[in-house]
């Protein structure tokens, strides 16, 4: 890894000294800015509403635009530190947080962030009228009050241990009210915060452009502009880079990272990834309602040839449903390849076999090798004696169709496929569990369905004891690891981040989100 970049969980931004060598050297600042930052990824942002959002692309640009209350000091969680909020204290019972809200920051509208501002978002995304996928979240708020301008107390209804935590990630992003009641349903292409960056212009499927907020109430960002691209195919990101197209490509192809390790036009940045990619199965639905066929899916799929073969070797055999990073993480023995134990179990679960079509979706340019691996895991399928047919989807209509609640479905996602290919980074060992596993939960697309599951999840929500509830969680993993799975695990992702000469200052963190706003190139 190049010494230039540094992999952290989040920024700390303060005024501090940079202004005043701005003030000091206004002719050597300007140099220094005047420069654009170009990013090519696999998928489009789907919106710009933080707080409807569940995709990497979109939260990579929120990132610039908003702010949080708090946020993570390191890649580590190591500790909660003030963002928007200068402070904040407890109360005995643990059921009222008080925030103490920093002054004199103003919204890309010029309007005020104020303790209003806060309850406006804590209380829309609560709203059932929204149909926020991250609601489940904010649950046990009771009560949001804007003491005064600088004040705001949030009640909850019973403990909550990971309060902070929900509060610091990209979807508790604080957006103007202003500007949400102006838009209405057009504020995710409208969005408007308080970060180093403001939307410019957006392009669905072309290109995003954000440009510098010269007001922040922190460290300015380095590049005047920065232009986000969908390029689907990794080659073709690839070319954009070593073509100058491109300053940044997220997303490497494997067979490309060796070209890039010894390139002069550009670097390869490995990092470590929080993220899992896995078929999710329908539960609801023949032949993975059953238990049995689940698990016995899981021992069909050659892993260490997926890696090997399609990776080039840059992903890992998962352990458990949690790869290295996510909190809480409780590590299980991989499943063995064995596809004669997975044809017997089938003929068990149902005899002279399952003769059904098992329809597979995908999406294509999301993940590492999406497609690639999709197609490979269909093929292992067949030769178990599974009929299967498949779809390639683009990212921004997968998304929204596998979310959009369907009559006859699941209750949450869709009833037209038996199996759907997605990631997961989440750190959060409560949201990375309860929004696949618990039953009621309107991410959970697979109608997984397990009260005791359910159970360890309810009671760990208000555990204010980490070692208890981090022991809940782990017997949560080995129940969906051992006994009822409601996926196929296929390898945890390794990032793969392509960088131009000259290109400095990129943050990267465990969960693939990216932060580029001290990011400089050449001789700024």
């Amino acid at each position: 890894m190049s010494a230039s970049i540094s992999i952290t969980r989040r920024t700390n931004l303060k005024l501090g000294l940079a202004l005043l060598a701005s003030a000091a050297l206004p002719s050597m600042s300007r140099a220094q800015s005047a420069f654009d930052l170009k990013i090519v990824q696999g998928a489009d942002v789907d919106t710009l509403d933080p707080a409807v959002s569940r995709s990497t692309p979109s939260q990579i640009v929120f990132n610039n635009i908003f702010n949080t209350l708090v946020r993570w000091k390191d890649t580590n969680l190591s500790e909660l530190v003030p963002d928007l909020a200068e402070s904040w204290s407890k109360s005995a019972d643990g059921l009222k947080w008080t925030f103490k809200l920093r002054k004199g920051v103003k919204f890309h509208d010029g309007t005020a962030f104020d303790a209003e501002a806060v309850k406006f978002n804590l209380d829309r995304i609560l709203d059932p009228e929204l149909g926020s996928p991250n609601r489940s979240l904010f649950a046990s708020i009771s009560k949001v009050t804007a003491v005064d301008t600088q004040t705001v107390e949030v009640e909850t209804k019973e403990p909550s241990p990971i309060l902070l935590e929900i509060l610091a990630e990209e979807y508790s992003s604080i957006s103007s009210p202003t500007a949400v009641r102006k838009s209405g349903r057009a504020y995710s292409r409208n969005p408007v915060g308080t970060g180093p960056y403001m939307l410019s212009e957006w392009i669905p499927a072309q290109s995003l452009t954000i440009k510098r907020n010269s007001d922040y109430f922190g460290t300015p960002g380095k590049a005047d502009t920065m232009v986000f691209r969908p390029v689907p195919e990794a080659g073709a990101r690839l070319i954009e880079l070593q073509t100058g197209n491109a300053d940044i490509a997220l997303g490497i192809a494997p067979e490309s990272a060796n070209e890039l390790k010894t390139g002069k036009k550009a670097t390869l940045l490995e990092a470590p990834s929080s993220f899992q990619i896995f078929f999710e199965l329908n539960t609801t639905k023949p032949p993975f309602n059953d238990p049995r066929v689940r698990l016995a899916v899981n021992h069909a799929i050659d892993r260490k040839a997926i890696i090997e073969k399609i990776l080039s070797g840059y992903g890992k055999v998962p352990e458990g449903i949690f790869p290295e990073g996510v909190q809480g993480r409780a590590k299980q023995e991989p499943y063995p390849y064995d596809p004669d134990k997975a044809r017997k179990i089938i003929e068990e679960a149902f005899p002279g076999g399952f003769k059904d079509m098992i329809v597979m979706w995908t999406c294509a340019g999301r993940y590492t090798k999406d497609k690639e691996v999709a197609e490979t895991v269909q093929s292992y399928l067949n030769a178990i004696g599974l009929q299967t047919e498949f779809k390639v989807w683009e990212w921004a209509t997968y998304q929204k169709t596998l979310y959009r609640a369907e009559q006859g479905g699941t209750g949450r996602g869709t009833n037209a496929a038996n199996m759907w290919l997605l990631g997961t980074g989440i750190t959060n060992a409560d949201w990375r569990l309860r929004r696949k596993f618990f039953s009621t939960d309107p991410s959970n697309l697979t109608g997984y369905n397990n009260a005791q599951v359910d159970a360890l999840l309810s009671g760990a929500m208000t555990d204010m004891n980490y070692e208890s509830r981090m022991k809940a969680y782990g017997d949560v993993q080995t129940i969906a690891w051992t006994k009822e799975p409601n996926s196929i695990a296929l390898f945890n992702q390794v990032q793969l981040i392509g960088v131009g000469a000259g290109v400095k200052g990129v943050d990267v963190f465990g969960d693939e989100i990216v932060k580029l706003d001290q990011a400089t190139k050449g001789s700024a």
